[in-house]
């Protein structure tokens, strides 16, 4: 079979992003022949993940720099990496002109000299990193045009120095801004409250795009004679001439998309927008996603962006991981497959997706490790979600997943060493929700000597997060002791964009404190995977205090189904006569809620739930009915089904029904079915299902 380059060269390019071997990072890709050998087979394009970024390449400690003048020194490493591209003819998407992370503090300040708000020197003592975090004190800003000089200066020497040494040619792509909107920061545009927002404001975004804009148009007619052009061949000229890109995350998310919308749309009494005056040449979404995404949320994006650009490329995807068994690569090579056959199914509807970039290799290289994110394990081995590209193209199928022996029993989590070994947290199905580390202490426990704490947050999003997917489909109990100076600790569904609470408690003292929630999981057909998590509600915004965790409990509770939700456990059931079932408000058991109908014109076409977690239980069910027929019988389907219990219909209003059953271990699925003796149409609700104990 064809490598990915080849079978996507008629939709898009492809790409990886990568690094070159250097100091303690010897796992990187450039200098490793194995892993350039691999990066040159499959991919036609290279982002480099660190090496161009302003960090690494302002020179604001150079002879060269002046209070206005700050320019571009090129990292070692990244010149190699480039000599490496252009012997090899990969083309570079370059990474990244401006970005309010991985910039030099130095470049705001007068003389170069920061003044940092100092970190308490108790905490230093623990935590000495905690300096690298400190914030500048406005006093040693420069000012607006100060800040400008610098910046148009940077991306002149910049553009100046690629085009100068050959290597306009070899980028094709710059990311001149990147991740400038943070609607989190509150601010009146929804712009990241960054030290180049704080200094030069609203429009240095704007600035940015016509210092490049000018640098490129400028440089590409100097220099075309190096590169065999005319300096008056305007379409030869497109060869050098990179396109220039607003590059963020999240950018799906509707909220933030229509920021960054906002925001190249946005025009002042002094100059026009940057989409107005055709500054800018593409938008990159950077497509961090979970293989549990909205796909249709993130095509959406690409439609309406593709309507603003020529030019749209997704520039650092990875797909994390959200299952935690046998069948984890399984379900994110699923979502891959679904993801490209989305995007090439996008551009034949009008989409400009012209390049997808990998943001990584291997999996044992990414930025998220532990996550798996990629479509290499660390020996070069392809994953499944190799093969789900390729198959997005042929149309193969990527068959189905591994049968597991699902585990309702109760659980608890108190920390403690087992047989004298502490306990491995991803081995009992907790990870971080963020970037924060979590971890197994011993300065507070609720009971014992030891609890899980979240103790450094940088967000209000990183959180302690614990599978519970072996409950999906069924009502839980679950409780938890907390500690924490927020206002509040919270419990939390990890479901996109809504994050249902499962329970809340006051915290904001020394005590341990209890916390109670009931919760049903969802049962989505799509959904293969689930985590809690627990965050908290601060007294002060911008804070994000430590979190501390013993004694969580969860107890089954059954699966319940009341037909409330967009999805549910039935399905028809029937021999050449099938029913039709829909969710109906016209009757319920409790009067305002939901049923099932089933019509039918046959006897035989009846409806059948799905229980195939409960597969090697003893259970009991219970489910109302409600019909004009006589009798109600409830029974478990299969090649052989049977009859569990026959009820007397109560032809007045709702009739419970009820049986016990043990379901063999050697099933492969498990449903259980009701039927009346007739042909009449009938109405199923409050369904209930629990292990009989």
């Amino acid at each position: 079979m064809s490598n990915l380059k080849d079978l996507f060269k008629d939709y898009f390019t492809i790409g990886a992003a990568c690094e070159i071997i250097h100091d303690m990072f010897t796992n990187n890709e450039i200098g490793n022949k194995d892993k350039e050998n691999l990066l040159l087979k499959e991919f036609n394009s290279m982002t480099f993940a660190n090496e161009l970024k302003p960090a690494y390449n302002m020179g604001w400690n150079s002879p060269d720099a002046t209070e206005e003048y700050l320019p571009f020194v090129i990292n070692p490493n990244a010149l190699a990496m480039l000599q490496f591209a252009k012997s090899n003819d990969m083309k570079v998407r370059g990474h990244v002109l401006v970005w309010h992370s991985q910039c030099p503090k130095e470049i705001f300040c007068k003389g170069y000299t920061p003044v940092t708000f100092p970190t308490d020197p108790e905490v230093l003592k623990t935590r000495p990193f905690m300096k690298n975090f400190e914030k500048l004190d406005p006093v040693c800003y420069v000012d607006r045009d100060t800040l400008l000089k610098r910046l148009e200066s940077y991306i002149n020497s910049l553009m100046s120095y690629m085009y100068d040494n050959g290597f306009a040619d070899t980028i094709y792509a710059w990311d001149v801004v990147n991740e400038a909107i943070e609607l989190m920061d509150k601010q009146p545009t929804g712009l990241r409250n960054s030290y180049w927002y704080q200094i030069i404001g609203d429009d240095f975004i704007y600035w940015a795009f016509k210092y490049a804009r000018a640098a490129v148009d400028r440089y590409s007619v100097f220099y075309a004679d190096r590169y065999g052009i005319k300096p008056s061949d305007e379409e030869g000229l497109k060869a050098i001439r990179p396109i220039l890109f607003y590059n963020d995350y999240n950018e799906f998310q509707p909220d933030k998309k229509k920021a960054i919308i906002d925001m190249l749309n946005r025009s002042t009494d002094t100059h026009g927008s940057i989409l107005g005056e055709k500054l800018i040449g593409g938008i990159g979404m950077q497509g961090h996603i979970s293989d549990n995404n909205d796909i249709d949320e993130y095509i959406e994006a690409l439609m309406d962006y593709s309507a603003l650009v020529d030019v749209v490329h997704i520039t650092e995807l990875d797909v994390k991981c959200t299952c935690m068994n046998i069948n984890a690569e399984y379900y994110q090579a699923v979502f891959y497959k679904k993801f490209f056959e989305a995007l090439i199914k996008a551009n034949a509807n009008g989409a400009h997706l012209k390049n997808v970039t990998l943001w990584g290799l291997t999996d044992d290289n990414s930025w998220i490790r532990g996550a798996n994110p990629l479509l290499f394990h660390g020996d070069l081995s392809p994953k499944k979600s190799y093969f789900a590209l390729k198959f997005a193209i042929t149309g193969e199928t990527l068959g189905e997943p591994e049968k597991i022996q699902i585990d309702l029993s109760d659980r608890k989590y108190d920390f403690e060493p087992v047989d004298g070994k502490p306990v491995e947290l991803k081995d009992i199905g907790f990870k971080t929700r963020g970037f924060a580390h979590i971890s197994v202490q011993d300065k507070y426990a609720h009971s014992g000597s030891y609890a899980l704490a979240h103790e450094i947050r940088f967000d209000d999003w990183s959180g302690i997060s614990f599978d519970v997917s072996d409950f999906l489909g069924q009502t839980i109990d679950v409780s938890a002791w907390v500690k924490s100076p927020a206002e509040a600790v919270f419990l939390k569904a990890d479901i996109e964009k809504i994050l249902p609470t499962v329970a809340e408690v006051n915290t904001g003292t020394d005590e341990w404190v209890q916390m109670h929630g009931r919760y049903k999981l969802p049962s989505d057909s799509e959904s293969h995977s689930l985590f809690l998590f627990f965050g908290t509600k601060e007294k002060t915004e911008g804070k994000f205090s430590a979190i501390y965790v013993d004694d969580i409990e969860i107890k089954l509770v059954g699966l319940e189904e009341s037909f409330e939700e967009a999805s549910n456990i039935a399905s028809i059931r029937g021999m050449g006569h099938l029913p039709i079932i829909t969710v109906t408000d016209k009757e319920s058991v409790d009067g305002y809620g939901h049923s099932l109908l089933v019509t039918r014109h046959e006897k035989d076409a009846t409806v059948k739930f799905n229980i195939s977690s409960y597969i090697g239980e003893k259970i009991n069910i219970r489910a109302y009915v409600k019909t004009t027929d006589s009798v109600i019988r409830m029974g478990i389907d299969g090649s052989e089904p049977f009859v569990l219990t026959e009820t007397e219909a109560d032809k007045n209003g709702w009739t419970l029904v009820e049986a016990c059953t043990v379901l063999d271990s050697n099933m492969n699925s498990a449903e259980f079915f009701i039927e009346t003796d007739g042909n009449a149409d009938y109405y199923i609700d409050d369904i209930f299902v629990t292990k009989a104990r």
